[in-house]
Formats: structure tokens, C-alpha cells, sequence
């Protein structure tokens, strides 16, 4: 092989002295030509690289560029970075979703219990100024007009036992029974069933419809959840006794 080359390359500087050009020339020239066969044979694949890298056993498989889809793999490559951005940010996004419902939602908690709070004092307030007005109607012995004031106070506060038995005591004395057992047993069932006026109104009623049974009863129960009021009951059970 070195043989054949050196036959070319002395054919080859004979030729360029054939053509007029000095020896240094032609020497020059075959350099040249040298050179650019080394380099176009490299770029073929035919060259000591090659040669080097198959000797060497670890040649490493060309990529063939010719054919390489360089849009299809920045698309892989922006399809990927996509999908891992928009996880992160999906969870960034759920996280912070979920702090701020949590922080709302321990707000709206706060602002509505203060609601509810001011909202309750507003009503007792203004519950306590109709209930203080029965009360001075009661004692005039203006009891429908009591009864209209008590009225105003329940609907302000629904909860109020006091203001159910005031207005059952009212009833009482206009001698409507009925409608002052629907006050005092509302308290008893729906309120404090120990509340010891509600017993002794409802005591109070059945004695005016004459259902003494139901009476003594009531009489009972008043005794039975207020034992340390016992004296209290006995002197207004006589009382009421001495009335009828």
C-alpha cells in the first residue's frame, strides 16, 4: 500500500515538472493533494480514525445527522419540559388553593361568630327594653297590653324562659288557661324543665280548668326539681288555693 502511494505521489510531482513548475513547487502541490485526499477520505469514513476506533474495539455507533429529526426532538424535549412544569404547577396551584380556602374559610368562621355575637346582643338588648315594659303594663294591671309587649320580646329573643312566664302569667290573669299552658309548657319542654314558675303557672292552669290531677302534678314536679324552693311552692300553692 505505502508502495503504491509513493508511485503516485512521484508520477504525480513528475507531472507538475512536466508542466513547467519548479521541483519545491511540485513537491509543495503533491502536499497539498496529500492532504486533501487524507481529509476527503476521513470525512468518507475510510480514514486512520475509523481504522483507530475499530482497532481500539470501543467504536461508538455514528449518529447519522443526515436523517436526524431536529423538530421532532425539540418537540419531545418542549412535550416533556411541559408536562413536568405543568405537574409542579398543578400542585403549586392545589396547595395554595387549599391554604387559601383553609385561611378563608377560618375567617369567615371568625366574622360570622362576631356576626352572630353582636347580632345576639343587639336582640337581647332591644328584647329586654319590650320585656321591662310588660313588665310595668303587669303591674298596672294592663295585662293585653303587657301580653302585646312580651310579644315583641319573644320575637326578638325566642329563647327567653322569664319572658315566656311573664306572658303566661298575664294569660293567667285575663283567666285564658290554655293559652298560658302553651307558654309554660314550651319552657318546660323546649327550655329548662326545671324552671320552677313554669311548674307553678302550669299548676296554676290546670287549677283554673279544674283538672286538679294534672295539678297536683305539676305541684309535684315543681317539688321534685326545686327541692330547696319548697317552702317558696307551699306558700304559693296556698295562695292560689285561698283565690280559687
Amino acid at each position: 500500500m505505502a508502495s503504491k502511494e509513493g508511485n503516485n505521489d512521484a508520477q504525480l510531482k513528475a507531472t507538475l515538472i512536466n508542466c513547467n513548475l519548479n521541483a519545491n513547487d511540485a513537491n509543495d502541490f503533491a502536499e497539498f493533494e496529500e492532504t486533501l485526499a487524507k481529509i476527503d477520505s476521513i470525512l468518507q469514513g475510510k480514514g486512520p480514525c475509523e481504522d483507530d476506533s475499530k482497532a481500539g474495539g470501543d467504536a461508538k455507533e455514528k449518529i447519522n445527522f443526515d436523517n436526524l429529526d431536529v423538530d421532532n426532538v425539540r418537540l419531545k424535549v418542549k412535550e416533556n419540559r411541559t408536562v413536568i412544569n405543568k405537574k409542579s404547577l398543578d400542585e403549586d396551584n392545589v396547595n395554595q388553593v387549599k391554604e387559601m380556602n383553609q385561611q378563608s374559610f377560618m375567617e369567615q368562621v371568625e366574622k360570622d361568630a362576631n356576626d352572630r355575637a353582636e347580632a345576639r346582643a343587639k336582640a337581647e338588648y332591644e328584647a329586654e327594653l319590650q320585656r321591662s315594659q310588660g313588665n310595668e303594663a303587669f303591674r298596672s294591671q294592663k295585662y293585653e297590653k303587657a301580653i302585646l309587649h312580651y310579644d315583641k320580646a319573644i320575637l326578638k329573643v325566642k329563647d327567653s324562659a322569664i319572658t315566656y312566664c311573664n306572658r303566661a302569667l298575664c294569660y293567667i290573669k285575663l283567666q285564658n288557661y290554655k293559652r298560658a299552658l302553651k307558654d309554660c309548657q314550651f319552657v318546660l319542654e323546649k327550655l329548662q324543665e326545671t324552671h320552677l314558675r313554669a311548674w307553678l303557672y302550669q299548676a296554676h292552669a290546670y287549677k283554673g280548668l279544674k283538672q286538679d290531677d294534672k295539678f297536683e302534678k305539676s305541684v309535684a314536679k315543681a317539688r321534685e326539681h326545686n327541692p330547696k324552693q319548697v317552702a317558696y311552692i307551699d306558700k304559693y300553692i296556698k295562695q292560689l288555693e285561698a283565690e280559687v
